[in-house]
């Protein structure tokens, strides 16, 4: 008997995966091509990587905003972490005024605060680009969520992905499947095993993350495509004008 084999099943569709694949050349194109990108660290709830301990409270939120601004590239930017009150801010209409990130007082779990604001620090850098999002503005915010990856904060974007109405990621974002993917492209295009990340990922996503690199590993010519990216601007993260429209 002829033993037939088919190829197995894509962990994303074809039109999910083609677009994860756009919008990484997108964030490449605009943040220092592959030659940058490589010296991206995958962040990881590690000492080395977070060595502020003991602190709570705001001062606590503070110190975790400033090292993941750093691990970002982005502490040159202007900008600041509040507690969210509930209240307009006096100054709301300043559009000179230093761009707030908030978070709530009553959630101080360091996962969810680092996944909070890379978020929205990788919301500051894509509002940089002049280049609009692939697939247009109505997928903004999944590419908003695809940037957090790219910067490095995949595995704490991933654990974060089941979200409700009282989490602090937006329902319009990537779900916890693409956000695994996302983060196997990460590993892959940085040629990094995505094994790598078993010991921090929530245990439910690790056969995910097996699957999406399985899948993506069919796609090298993607992949050496995203290597062969310069950046399209001279611009260094460091040199950007940060937007200070009220957010």
């Amino acid at each position: 008997m002829r033993t037939v084999f088919t190829k197995p099943k894509s962990f994303l569709d074809a039109s999910r995966r083609d677009w994860q694949f756009a919008t990484f050349a997108w964030l490449l194109r605009h943040s220092g091509g592959f030659p940058k990108f490589i010296e991206t660290t995958l962040v990881l709830p590690i000492e080395d990587h977070f060595p502020d301990r003991g602190m709570k409270g705001h001062a606590g939120a503070v110190a975790l905003f400033r090292r993941v601004r750093a691990h970002a590239g982005m502490t040159e930017w202007p900008c600041a972490v509040e507690p969210l009150t509930g209240q307009p801010r006096s100054d709301a209409g300043n559009t000179d005024r230093v761009p707030i990130i908030t978070y709530r007082p009553d959630v101080l779990e360091p996962a969810s605060l680092v996944a909070t604001f890379a978020r929205e620090l990788a919301r500051f850098l894509v509002a940089t680009f002049e280049e609009p999002v692939p697939g247009g503005e109505t997928l903004l915010e999944p590419a908003v969520d695809l940037a957090a990856v790219f910067m490095g904060f995949g595995l704490f974007m991933a654990n974060s992905a089941v979200r409700n109405s009282d989490d602090y990621l937006t329902e319009v974002g990537l779900n916890e499947g693409e956000m695994v993917h996302a983060l196997a492209m990460f590993c892959l295009l940085r040629k990094l095993p995505p094994e790598s990340v078993d010991r921090d990922l929530n245990p439910h996503l690790r056969k995910y993350l097996r699957l999406a690199a399985h899948d993506l590993a069919q796609h090298e010519g993607e992949f050496q495509r995203l290597r062969a990216v310069l950046s399209g601007t001279s611009i260094d993260l460091a040199d950007r004008t940060l937007p200070t429209q009220a957010l």
